[in-house]
């Protein structure tokens, strides 16, 4: 799910910045128009990204609850979910 709401989500902003320019440009209005359609994209592209993350998390839980059940359904305890940052100390080259 997450492979495809970023690229979506990526497309989704490009596209509303693009109509943006094109618009101000057209109306002859200039930096100020340019200013309001990058702040507007970016306030689209911060609820889009809350509720990416909320999905996400939603799918996480409901993953966890299906292993939990597989597992007791074996008679077996289920494993405790690992942190996100457990067992991750490197640092990422970006």
């Amino acid at each position: 799910m997450v492979a495809v709401v970023a690229p979506l989500g990526r497309l989704l902003l490009t596209a509303a910045a693009s109509a943006g320019i094109v618009k101000a440009l057209s109306d002859g209005r200039g930096g100020t128009a340019l200013r309001r359609s990058a702040v507007g994209t970016a306030k689209l592209g911060i609820r889009a990204g809350r509720a990416a993350e909320v999905g996400v998390e939603k799918l996480r839980l409901a993953t966890g609850d299906v292993v939990a059940q597989a597992h007791a359904e074996l008679g077996e305890a289920a494993p405790v979910p690992r942190t996100p940052a457990a067992g991750h100390d490197h640092d990422h080259d970006h």
